[in-house]
């Protein structure tokens, strides 16, 4: 899937679960704490986001979200190359009619 490129074209998500806690949060995570978190965790300091804390769970949604969408992106972009070729066809006269392939449409 290297071959699609998504850098700048797909738009920012905002997730209202996200919380915004300084590096000090980090200290008081534990593994118990960790496996309870139900927000996602923006780790920054001086104003400056340096990390993100978010459940394995969480990690492997976004993954297949991600998958599913460079999937589709392939697709799309198969398709397209499939189109244009017709349409080269078409203007070079290289057509045939429907009934000429099916006689029953």
């Amino acid at each position: 899937m290297a071959d699609v490129q998504i850098s700048g074209v797909m738009p920012h998500y905002i997730d209202p679960t996200i919380e915004h806690v300084g590096v000090s949060k980090l200290r008081q995570l534990s593994a118990a704490n960790l496996g309870r978190m139900k927000n996602m965790l923006v780790v920054r300091e001086n104003d400056t986001a340096l990390a993100v804390v978010l459940r394995y769970e969480q990690y492997l949604a976004m993954q297949n979200q991600l998958e599913e969408a460079l999937r589709t992106i392939q697709a799309y972009q198969a398709d397209g190359a499939v189109v244009a070729n017709g349409l080269k066809d078409a203007a070079r006269g290289q057509i045939k009619r429907m009934s000429e392939v099916d006689p029953e449409l």
